[in-house]
């Protein structure tokens, strides 16, 4: 299945041997992935991590398999590289799209209220065709969402991390010190680079957890 090309079609399955990709990754974290990943999130207390909910446990799980790159790669890329003989054709051909997985802010601009919208990259203007049977029919114009995107040939998926951007996240110091950081000139680029990603990720998702704000998105997990 070498360059396999997805289409919409693929999308439940996707999402269906996603779910499973996901729980073999999370699986090989080590205790000090567990344990540095709280204590960014603002999770780590009493040398125990505390999560009250799914919701909680759902950002959690995609910051550590998408936003904690300790030696400058995710951890999807780190069991393509380890561990790619446990994963099949499918799960290869995901794989080597999580490993480009990007975190993104952005502005709902139409839905079809089904399973498709459209949406724009706050920072850098582009626009994405994400498919989520769940935020299609939930979401509306305007909308600022903050999540991890895999971008397969015509559209994109949320990798189940997604974030409803509020005011107070916005203001929050978590964020403030990530987006006081970039030049004006840099605006249009700096998601680009994935380590300013995984920061931005880490400030939004520690200000969602901080503020109890973690439940007010409807979305599919991957």
């Amino acid at each position: 299945m070498t360059d396999t090309h997805f289409t919409s079609t693929d999308y439940l399955e996707i999402r269906r041997r996603g779910v499973l990709l996901n729980s073999k990754i999370f699986k090989k974290l080590s205790t000090e992935d567990i344990k540095n990943c709280g204590r960014h999130l603002g999770l780590w207390h009493q040398k125990t991590l505390v999560i009250d909910s799914d919701e909680e446990m759902d950002l959690f799980a995609d910051y550590a398999t998408f936003g904690y790159r300790p030696h400058g790669f995710n951890m999807a890329e780190k069991f393509l590289r380890l561990f790619h003989k446990q994963a099949d054709e499918f799960e290869l051909e995901l794989l080597r799209r999580m490993r480009f997985a990007h975190y993104a802010m952005y502005q709902v601009e139409k839905t079809n209220g089904l399973d498709t919208l459209i949406v724009v990259d706050v920072f850098n203007k582009v626009k994405y065709k994400i498919i989520d049977h769940q935020m299609a029919k939930t979401a509306h114009q305007g909308l600022i969402l903050a999540g991890h995107l895999l971008d397969f040939d015509d559209f994109s998926i949320q990798t189940g991390g997604t974030v409803l951007v509020t005011r107070e996240i916005i203001e929050s110091d978590e964020v403030v010190r990530v987006i006081d950081r970039i030049h004006d000139d840099q605006l249009g680029d700096f998601l680009s680079n994935p380590a300013n990603g995984a920061k931005l990720a880490k400030g939004i998702i520690s200000a969602a957890l901080k503020q109890g704000q973690t439940s007010n998105v409807k979305h599919e997990r991957l």
